[in-house]
């Protein structure tokens, strides 16, 4: 019986696109001996891989739950619709990327749930995991379902789905979690009692331990005096954050060393949701934010560099921790990026730093509304005047893309507000072209969502109608502008994002109905389809409309058994001053705004602006790139099971990163955008593994076989094995390589007699014709001119095939000819060698 392994190596990844996002081979992953754990979770992201490691929180929790020597967390992603079909065909439930073993196996399961539109993929995971997407419905010994992330601000949408939400900061929670399951574990408690025991962590809330009722349009979880408040820790230590953070090895949406600076926002956006979810502001110290982007750059490869806070220009000591970025900029090449940045943040001497640490060549900054009495109401309180001039700023550097980001449907917004937003983009349209014709400006409108607590969580959200008229107009009316690209969100989008935001537990149901009508991905222009929900909440029987007309003051609201930290009254009197146009200071400047966070020793915590780091980077810098190189190797490498998935050119890219982290002096072409002068020998075909294939480097000073030390920033299954020195008139490996021997071996087991009979044919025929798909035609090839001998071996065939043009025959064509009932997934082939004219490589 083949293994879950075997099954889907043969029957899953040969026909998915991008197979690597299924195997788990990134760089610095961690795997332990699953029979000596105490404790086992898998952290679920439900989203598709590429998104789900650009997310630094998981590469947070993967470090502390690892570091313990007992415990093991594994991470699982939602499949794509194609190997979502597959899994389901075939059988294959969702499984573990470190281990290959099926989720339901694990002590917990914790979802990540950063976006309301994941919902549906959180109940898709669930099922493909082999579990009753109900809480209620699942047995004792099934894994306990935990969610964290921001959008557990209000649980109650998934609250028939998971056991237990974390609300808040999840690195003291995790481990006291870890802890208690541990213990829970050895006395063999019940479900119910390891639920109970879970409740009494800080922070945790399960829904199972309340009661509902229903109170006017929604139905009310009632928190007695269980009310959770959300988990907060006192500082970001920087023992939490990962020295050897994972590296994926294909491009992700941000292929990027991420770094967090700061945690929380203070300038009080009136329709933030984020901004008071991470409250209280707490900086980390520069010198330690230095040294890991420093030992981050040495253990990935990574050369940009993510400065990660929700409003990082208004770190204290941004011009200090820039300044000392500048050394290593020179020696790593590295680029720094901030997130958007906030109009009234930057210095003139941060802009210039900033210039001088990245290579970006756009910028976004944020003005949300085109006047300044709606930025009053929204607590965004700057003038037209700083906007132009913050533009004239970013213009001065690099900038040929400048992204301005706008919200229509706020709050007290009128016509005039909307004619504000097309007088200004003009303006700035102006500027931009005055500066130069080639540059861009992008605008980004966005419909206005009301987020549970925010002082505008009551707020009714326009209609559909209504908001596509205003994004209609505006679009319009810019159309005749040549450096403007407008993109409006779709309102339908920001529509059903407000119903889960705002939603109740009959939300529940709705999401189940819609997943079971087809709802995934919801957040993926491609694969929305709010039929499915309006189809949903007719059969249900569900006014859509109760969550997104405006809320009166004396109805309880959904998430009334949980608190993120901020009062309810300091959010009633935020809207009166909204109403009123006016503004409150960020307390990190002012006085205290009593928003109700800073209580039981959790407080802001700031750094000094004058303190920097003193701390020099130890290292050799990378060496300069020379034109004279005199120095040829050739370098052999096998390349194992676990990323035979792994494209030809991400493998390319994975090396390189490799040798620049080791400062192997590579050489590097002329011209604008050198390239280093590295050359492959024939890839290898998808699904192949290889044990001595090569690839020549050029170098700039002699190397000995302390080259072989790149394998240190190499994943598991891809290595140097060999090093040899070549002369410099050496012909290329390509034009070189004549042919290569395979082995094969049949997952399922094959009939001795029937392998010989097979063998034998083939070899007695003059002419073996395939067909073969080439240019989108179908074509038929004579293949035996190709086939330079073939035998059996102890555990299958041999084959040494001609790589030689119009003479040649690939795998996979073999297997057509010899097993035309099955196809090249069925077997484990290896390239056992290449060779030139008759001798291997």
């Amino acid at each position: 019986m083949q293994n879950l392994k075997d099954i889907v190596n043969s029957r899953l990844l040969p026909y998915v696109s991008k197979p690597v996002r299924y195997t788990g081979s990134e760089l610095n992953i961690i795997r332990k001996d699953l029979r000596q754990l105490s404790v086992h979770g898998v952290i679920c992201f439900p989203d598709l891989y590429d998104i789900g490691m650009s997310h630094f929180g998981l590469q947070i929790l993967y470090h502390i739950v690892n570091r313990e020597k007992s415990w093991a967390l594994s991470r699982c992603f939602t499949p794509w619709a194609d190997a979502e079909k597959l899994m389901r065909s075939t059988g294959i439930p969702l499984y573990t990327l470190e281990y290959m073993t099926p989720v339901r196996e694990a002590d917990w399961i914790g979802f990540s749930v950063q976006y309301e539109l994941q919902y549906t993929n959180i109940v898709n995971m669930i099922d493909l995991a082999g579990l009753d997407v109900y809480s209620s419905g699942r047995l004792e010994h099934d894994p306990l379902i935990i969610a964290g992330g921001p959008c557990t601000g209000n649980p109650e949408p998934l609250s028939k789905f998971v056991d237990a939400f974390v609300i808040g900061d999840g690195e003291e929670t995790i481990v006291s979690l870890c802890k208690v399951i541990e213990r829970e574990k050895k006395t063999g408690s019940s479900r119910n009692a390891r639920l109970q025991a879970l409740s009494s962590i800080p922070g945790v809330y399960v829904p199972s331990l309340y009661k509902t009722e229903t109170k006017g349009r929604f139905v009310v979880s009632l928190p007695g005096d269980k009310k959770v408040r959300a988990a907060k820790i006192k500082e970001l230590r920087t023992e939490n954050y990962p020295q050897r953070p994972l590296v994926p090895l294909i491009e992700t949406v941000h292929s990027r060393l991420a770094v967090e600076v700061m945690r929380g926002c203070t300038r009080g956006c009136r329709f933030c949701s984020a901004g008071n979810f991470y409250r209280p502001v707490r900086e980390r110290n520069p010198g330690e934010i230095y040294k890991q982007i420093r030992s981050g750059i040495e253990s990935t490869g990574f050369r940009d560099v993510g400065l990660l806070s929700l409003s990082t220009a208004d770190y204290s000591c941004l011009s200090g921790l820039l300044e000392a970025c500048l050394d290593l900029k020179e020696k790593y090449h590295v680029s720094l990026a901030l997130p958007s940045t906030r109009i009234d943040a930057l210095t003139e001497e941060q802009f210039e730093l900033l210039g001088r640490v990245t290579s970006s060549s756009s910028l976004t900054i944020a003005p949300e509304a085109g006047s300044a009495r709606l930025r009053r109401a929204i607590n965004k309180d700057f003038t037209d005047e700083q906007i132009f001039a913050t533009v004239n700023k970013l213009l001065s550097g690099n900038v040929q893309t400048l992204k301005l980001y706008f919200m229509i449907g706020l709050p007290t917004e009128g016509e005039q507000d909307i004619e504000a937003v097309i007088e200004m983009v003009t303006k700035i349209a102006g500027i931009v072209r005055a500066k130069q014709k080639r540059r861009m400006v992008h605008v980004a409108i966005s419909p206005f969502s009301p987020k549970p607590h925010t002082p505008f969580c009551r707020e009714k959200m326009e209609s559909k109608d209504v908001l596509e008229k205003k994004g209609a107009y505006i679009k319009g009316a810019l159309r005749h502008l040549r450096n403007v690209k407008v993109s409006y969100r779709n309102s339908q989008v920001t529509l059903l994002e407000t119903v889960m935001a705002r939603g109740d537990r009959r939300a529940s149901e709705l999401v189940h109905l819609a997943w079971r009508k087809g709802a995934r991905f919801d957040g993926w222009e491609e694969c929305f389809n709010m039929q499915r929900w309006i189809d949903a909440a007719v059969e249900l029987k569900m006014d859509l409309n109760a969550y997104l007309d405006e809320i009166p003051e004396d109805q309880e609201l959904p998430w009334a058994s949980v608190s993120v930290g901020v009062s309810d009254s300091y959010l009633k009197e935020e809207k009166k001053r909204a109403l009123s146009g006016e503004t409150t200071e960020d307390c990190r400047n002012g006085k205290c705004t009593s928003c109700g966070v800073c209580e039981n020793g959790i407080k802001r915590k700031v750094s000094d602006k004058n303190e920097k780091d003193s701390g020099q980077h130890s290292g050799s810098a990378l060496p300069q790139r020379h034109s004279d190189a005199n120095y040829h190797y050739r370098f052999i490498y096998r390349k194992g099971e676990l990323i035979k998935f792994l494209g030809h050119l991400d493998m390319v890219a994975v090396i390189h990163r490799a040798f620049l982290i080791a400062g192997i002096p590579l050489a590097y072409s002329n011209g604008f955008n050198p390239h280093p002068r590295i050359s492959f020998g024939p890839p290898l075909p998808s699904g192949v593994t290889g044990q001595r294939e090569a690839f020549d480097a050029i170098m700039t000073e002699s190397q000995s076989n302390d080259m072989l030390s790149v394998n240190n920033w190499l994943p598991d299954d891809l290595k140097l094995v060999e090093i040899k020195s070549l002369s410099p008139k050496s012909p290329s490996l390509n034009s070189s390589i004549t042919s290569a021997l395979y082995k094969f071996t049949h997952y399922s087991e094959i009939k001795a007699g029937v392998l010989e009979k097979r063998i034998a044919d083939i070899l007695s025929l003059q002419k073996v014709d395939v067909t073969i798909e080439k240019g989108g035609e179908l074509k038929v090839k004579d293949i035996r001119g190709g086939i330079i001998d073939l035998s059996m071996s102890p555990c299958g065939f041999e084959a040494h095939l001609s790589m030689i043009p119009n003479c040649s025959c690939k795998p996979s064509e073999l297997i057509k000819a010899l097993f035309p009932e099955s196809g090249i997934a069925e077997f484990k082939v290896v390239r056992a060698c290449c060779f030139i004219g008759g001798e291997a490589v």
